[in-house]
Parts: structure tokens; sequence; C-alpha cells
């Protein structure tokens, strides 16, 4: 009997626990596509693209009107370098942009599991069934944020 007791005991306390195990699920790229910030970056970036598109162009032309060999050499050492910056300059400018997105969607999903009473969060893409959908809360949080 006493065996008996321990074995209810002991099924009543793993049903609570798992019943008290609250799976959400995110759509991530339904959250990337609809946070508004990331049309705002992804535009910043392809500006900062361009603009090293027509640097590297505009010396194009420059160096076609050059005729001595030595100004043709110092003119490409010249530009490579500063082509280098300016690739440089873009590439921290994307990683950096992509850090703040991808923090602030971290962060808006860990609130809205927080407020939403969810004990654990995972990509939709890997769920075959059940769990709470929080991807429209996360987006209306980042978009309601960032204004």
């Amino acid at each position: 009997m006493k065996k008996l007791l321990c074995f209810a005991a002991f099924l009543a306390l793993s049903f609570t626990s798992v019943n008290a195990e609250v799976i959400g699920i995110v759509d991530f790229d339904k959250i990337v596509d609809n946070y508004s910030k990331v049309k705002t970056v992804s535009n910043e970036i392809s500006d900062k693209y361009a603009e090293i598109q027509r640097y590297s162009l505009d010396k194009e032309r420059e160096y076609k009107k050059l005729s001595t060999p030595l100004e043709r050499k110092n003119f490409e050492e010249s530009v490579a370098r500063e082509l280098s910056k300016k690739q440089e300059a873009y590439l921290k400018l994307k990683e950096k942009k992509e850090a703040e997105i991808d923090a602030a969607i971290k962060n808006a999903i860990k609130q809205v599991a927080i407020s939403s009473k969810v004990t654990t969060v995972v990509e939709k893409s890997v769920v075959f069934f059940g769990g709470v959908d929080l991807t429209d809360k996360v987006v209306s949080t980042l978009n309601t944020s960032s204004k």
C-alpha cells in the first residue's frame, strides 16, 4: 500500500511538472520580414554598398585617363588602399547592424515569452505539432519598441 501511495504521488508530481512546461514557437523568417527596422537597416547597408560601387566606377574612369605606367601604378595602389578601407567599413557596419537586429529580436522573444508565461521557445520549423505561436506578438513588440 505504501509503495502504491508513493507511486501515485510520483505520478502526480510528474504530471504537474509536465503540464507546467509551455512551449512557444516563433517563425523567425516572418519576424525578420515584418520587423520595420530590418527594412531601414537593409536600405542603409545597400546604400553603403552602392557608395562603394560608385567609388569603384569613378576610379575606373579616372584610371583610363592616366597615360604613364607610373601614374597608373601609383593610382592603383592608392585606390586599392582606399577601396579596402571602404569595404572594411561596410563589413563592420553590416556586422554591427545585423547584431543589433539579432539582439533586438532575441530580447523581444524573451520579453514576450515571459509575459506569456512560456518556458521554452523554439523555431517553428522544428515543431511538428503543438506549441503556442508567439510570432505576431514578437513582431508587434519589436515594431512598437522601434518607434
